[in-house]
């Protein structure tokens, strides 16, 4: 099936970010995005390549019975392609520090994470370590599970549910070299998300962005970073920035030129400003460093 996207769309940009992760729960290989998912238990294998101007081709190569529909719907939600892209750029083109990267990184969406385990899961392992060591760790956790499609002689993981994780022994964890404190947040987390209390269709039942980072730092473990990234990737609420984030702090001291780091105030004050741009405004903001 093919998909186009609301506005500008770049398979390229996509697949550019893509290579950069190392995210098991999808493979890159020859210009294509191979993805395993469940949809109501029954598993597929998407295969996502460059489709027309502003599109992407979709090819499922196995299916246990999930409707078509939701395959695309799923793919939409996870490339963001139904966001108004247009709406920012002509925002950022009137942005001293935004404007310089809107043209180069054209058509360039935020690739979500539309499973909220995986969002939280993240957003833990994450904390105040270097991101390749985070994927590590992440991987670590779904292969202890080896839940998998297999297709020609591969194998494509899928996530574990959030039961399962909040399951796994605290030995277990910190054998994977997750330390103490974060295999307490993952299994309290873990545990909310299985109880419905931070369950996505839960938290979409707030009206408003503060309500929702209120009540999702209220649990431990969970802070304005942490908040942000789930609320950025997965519930798409357009004005999260993720309070405190390194590479915002850097990219805002190369491309403003600045010999120190610049302080959470100055930070606040120009991702203030994005107002409802302040995902994308993150996304792009990045892509200085």
């Amino acid at each position: 099936m093919e998909i186009k996207a609301r506005g500008p769309y770049s398979f390229e940009e996509t697949l550019r970010y893509m290579k950069r992760q190392d995210d098991c729960l999808y493979t890159v290989k020859n210009d294509a995005v191979y993805k395993a998912e469940r949809f109501g238990g029954r598993k597929v294998l998407m295969k996502l390549t460059a489709g027309e101007k502003n599109g992407v081709r979709v090819e499922v190569l196995l299916n246990e019975g999930a409707a078509l529909e939701e395959i695309r719907e799923y793919c939409i939600e996870w490339l963001d392609l139904d966001y108004n892209l247009e709406a920012f750029y002509a925002f950022a083109r009137k942005d001293a520090r935004l404007r310089r990267v809107v043209e180069k990184r054209h058509g360039y969406r935020m690739v979500g994470k539309v499973d909220i385990v995986d969002a939280f899961l993240w957003a833990i392992l994450g904390q105040q370590i270097n991101m390749a060591f985070a994927y590590v760790l992440k991987r670590r956790i779904i292969e202890h599970h080896d839940h998998h499609v297999e297709y020609e002689g591969g194998k494509y993981p899928l996530l574990p549910s959030a039961a399962e994780i909040a399951a796994m022994r605290g030995e277990v964890l910190r054998g994977m070299q997750i330390s103490g404190r974060k295999t307490e947040y993952i299994h309290s987390v873990m545990h909310s998300v299985d109880a419905g209390e931070l369950s996505k269709s839960h938290l979409r039942t707030f009206d408003e962005y503060d309500g929702m980072l209120k009540y999702m730092t209220g649990y431990r473990g969970i802070g304005p970073w942490s908040a942000n990234t789930v609320l950025m990737r997965t519930l798409k609420c357009r004005n999260a920035v993720p309070v405190g984030d390194a590479g915002i702090k850097n990219a805002l001291r190369h491309v403003d030129g600045m010999d120190a780091a610049p302080s959470r105030a100055y930070i606040d004050k120009v991702t203030g400003a994005w107002g409802d741009f302040g995902m994308y405004g993150t996304l792009y903001m990045w892509e200085m460093l």
